[in-house]
């Protein structure tokens, strides 16, 4: 063969070495050595007739063109994997149960290499298009020991060479080896398929995308597997409706049921009414069966069982926050308040930050990040109230909080057994009954009428108003021989105006104060401890020392100049003749800093010889 190549060198000349059937010879040489051999020889020739730089560029070309027509025969290919979703267009790529693959011309235009981008069968079967933020990503099916399985990830991992190498994590072959040809078979039967690939709205929370519920309506898709797996699993259907229906109804019997109930069908009305997320807190003795009867309000949504539809409250702030994003408009229970005690000086930083609707901004090195927000109903149980004689009247406005005086559920063990078996089916018929209800309307009415009594404030007839509006609902829809709850039912559980009110709380605080620590206002011949200051008992007023007031007050939760200007609107302070807050004068030959209070008057059965504020 040797002799039959060095034979058709020897004819060449200047007429026929540029021709095309010189290169022709030289790629169909199949032996790489002989081949560059041959293409040394026929360079020596081109150079005595000064056609070298022409001969090599002709060639260079020719390799070119060879590799072009490699490719348009290997195009037009389609996926063919068993049982796949969808069969897409793929190009170049042969995908089939082997595997994903293609070949490829080297640049000596002979040798066909096959390189895989997937040892496994993979494909991209859609897209989905968030519709908070925009961002799209695609939903990967991979088939591994014979069973297919799918994931979501976003669109920019997928198309970076370095971050699809994270997909290992979830089961797809890919490795620093073929990561960059999975890039490109991903992004081939991405572009080669635009209009057959199917597109989707998406969300990464439950409940309200405008008039579509995530997860009952089909259209629309959820892309937040990963975060919250176990939590969106659990809303789901089982067991029997009308046995659920029957025995919650023998349940409903007991108010503080009833209300954890009705505060859970109101979750998913916050949001439809431009309302504010409001806490139901359910206290007293343990045993009372507080736990069970929020998990039969649970029952409503899905799976009651704690770590599902139910939690414990032992959980960091952000944990929390981030489950009321997730939930948005299904209501979140959480168990045993009193388990976050330690971690809280109090209970209202807690509950302000629920209740506000939305996280605090976040940024990354890059960009900022999403600001989440939540339409939720809070249903807390414990062994202590939330709120204290200190919390700031915004806390208490938020806050339905209930005693329960006698006990929720008396057979926990069997209701337990029961809502474990049967839950969810509630939510979805709750859902698709309000869609075509005028919710702000009828929600309206019973905030007003609630007002009209002028027995509390606007955000705590809003609360209640909610709940109303819900279990009114849910007994036309649901439990539909059962009566909704009247307002003159449920008014004493509303906290009343002066409650709310922090300057009377903190007046009243102050006013027992004094009645405590008499002896502090008398002179120091009869007092061994500390003068704070002076009651005048004929105008029923009284001097005390302004550090003594602040810090008692502070230690309390109050402070003196948030409520120093209402105290003397309402006539509970008493200012100086210059108009001041402060009086420079002597109590008992001490001189100092005062404020002066007037106390309240006394009715003449309570007045006694040893009461201090008596005549």
């Amino acid at each position: 063969m040797t002799d039959d190549l060095n034979a058709f060198v020897e004819t060449l000349d200047e007429s026929n070495i540029l021709a095309e059937e010189t290169f022709e010879f030289i790629a169909s040489i199949p032996d790489r050595f002989e081949r560059m051999r041959i293409k040394s020889a026929i360079e020596i020739k081109a150079r005595k007739h000064s056609l070298v730089r022409q001969f090599n560029d002709l060639l260079e070309a020719f390799y070119t063109r060879q590799a072009q027509q490699f490719r348009q025969e290997n195009t037009g290919n389609t996926t063919n994997f068993i049982n796949q979703s969808i069969q897409l267009n793929c190009g170049e790529w042969q995908a089939d149960d082997g595997g994903v693959r293609r070949s490829e011309m080297q640049k000596d235009g002979r040798n066909i290499l096959c390189r895989y981008a997937s040892p496994i069968p993979i494909l991209p079967t859609e897209i989905l298009v968030n519709v908070d933020t925009n961002i799209e990503k695609m939903r990967l099916e991979f088939k591994k020991n014979g069973a297919w399985n799918s994931i979501i990830v976003e669109r920019s991992k997928v198309a970076n060479n370095g971050k699809i190498v994270d997909l290992a994590d979830c089961g797809v072959e890919v490795n620093s080896d073929n990561a960059k040809l999975l890039v490109k078979y991903i992004a081939d039967c991405v572009a080669l398929n635009l209009d057959e690939l199917p597109r989707h709205k998406a969300v990464s929370h439950l409940g309200w995308c405008e008039n579509q519920f995530m997860p009952y309506d089909p259209d629309i898709k959820f892309d937040g597997e990963k975060e919250n797996k176990y939590l969106f699993e659990a809303v789901s259907q089982t067991g029997d409706y009308t046995e659920w229906i029957n025995y919650t109804h023998e349940l409903r019997k007991n108010i503080f049921l009833r209300m954890q109930m009705a505060a859970s069908f109101a979750s998913p009305i916050i949001e439809k009414i431009a309302a504010l997320p409001f806490v139901l807190h359910l206290w007293g003795g343990t045993g009372s069966g507080k736990t069970v009867g929020l998990m039969v309000a649970m029952s409503i949504w899905g799976n009651p069982r704690m770590g599902r539809m139910t939690r414990t409250m032992n959980m960091t702030a952000n944990s929390m926050l981030s489950t009321a994003a997730f939930l948005r408009n299904i209501p979140f229970a959480g168990d045993e308040l009193q388990t976050i005690k330690n971690k809280w000086d109090n209970y209202d930083n807690l509950i302000m930050k629920v209740t506000e609707g939305v996280e605090r901004g976040r940024m990354s090195y890059d960009k900022n990040n999403e600001m989440r927000a939540w339409y939720t109903a809070f249903l807390f149980t414990g062994e202590e109230p939330c709120t204290k004689s200190g919390s700031g009247g915004g806390v208490i406005n938020r806050v339905i909080e209930i005693e329960c005086t006698d006990k929720v559920i008396s057979k926990g063990n069997e209701t337990v057994n029961f809502v474990n078996k049967h839950y969810g089916h509630a939510g979805i018929n709750f859902i698709l009954a309000i869609r075509n209800e005028d919710l702000l309307k009828q929600y309206t009415e019973i905030f007003n009428e609630i007002l009209g009594l002028n027995i509390t404030t606007d955000k705590q007839a809003s609360s209640m108003a909610l709940m109303l509006l819900a279990d009114k609902l849910a007994c036309k829809y649901i439990y539909t021989n059962e009566q909704p709850l009247m307002i003159c039912e449920i008014e004493k559980y509303l906290t009343s105006t002066k409650a709310v009110d922090v300057s009377e709380r903190a007046y009243e605080f102050i006013v027992n104060m004094i009645a405590q620590n008499a002896n502090r206002f008398k002179s120091a011949e009869n007092n061994n401890g500390e003068i704070w200051g002076k009651i005048d008992e004929y105008d029923d007023t009284v001097l005390i020392n302004k550090d003594v007031l602040c810090e008692k007050m502070t230690a309390a939760g109050f402070e003196f100049d948030a409520v120093k200007r209402k105290w003397a609107e309402k006539e509970y302070l008493v200012k100086n003749s210059m108009g001041r807050y402060i009086h420079q004068t002597k109590c008992f030959s001490s001189k100092g800093n005062y404020i002066k209070l007037q106390l309240p008057e006394l009715s003449d059965d309570l007045e006694t010889e040893e009461n201090p504020f008596g005549d």
